[in-house]
């Protein structure tokens, strides 16, 4: 059997359709994901539906490309993972929405899996050269998993924006 693009050994990238809805928000209450996420998320299944159809028809137009992150055993919803800010002129994207919401699946190789069939299609499929990302420092978690994938750091920005009452 051929294996998808979007398939790597645990997950495979699918589009988002209405019925995710139900299955993302319940995760997008959570302050533990919510806290490392840049934007303000969708807080009510309507708002959560019309996010699904942005992102879907920014995909069509190319402009970010925004995936569900299904596991392969099981066909089961357990994060997003998007690529924006693509420059297909100067061949690069950045890393944008990437979370395994579900917290049984985390530190268990399913995000490193996502993340790493993201960037095989970014720079096969799509030809880019570069891919960056952006992760806060009080996210040590973040920034060690992100080195690990192999992304080096580039730069730090100093009091950029406020989590929990202070800069970050």
């Amino acid at each position: 059997m051929r294996q998808s693009m979007y398939q790597g050994k645990l997950v495979r990238l699918r589009k988002l359709n209405s019925d995710d809805a139900s299955i993302i928000l319940p995760h997008w209450k959570v302050y533990e994901l919510d806290r490392y996420l840049p934007t303000p998320l969708p807080t009510s299944n309507e708002d959560m539906v019309r996010y699904i159809e942005n992102v879907n028809d920014a995909f069509a137009n190319n402009s970010m490309l925004t995936f569900g992150i299904e596991t392969l055993k099981g066909n089961q919803l357990i994060g997003i993972i998007s690529l924006v800010g693509t420059s297909w002129i100067n061949r690069f994207g950045e890393v944008g929405h990437f979370a395994i919401f579900d917290l049984e699946y985390r530190g268990k190789g399913y995000g490193a899996d996502a993340l790493r069939v993201l960037l095989n299609t970014a720079f096969s499929a799509l030809d880019l050269h570069s891919v960056y990302l952006w992760v806060e420092g009080f996210n040590r978690k973040g920034v060690s998993f992100y080195e690990r994938i192999g992304f080096k750091s580039q730069g730090r920005l100093h009091e950029l924006g406020c989590r929990d009452g202070g800069t970050t």
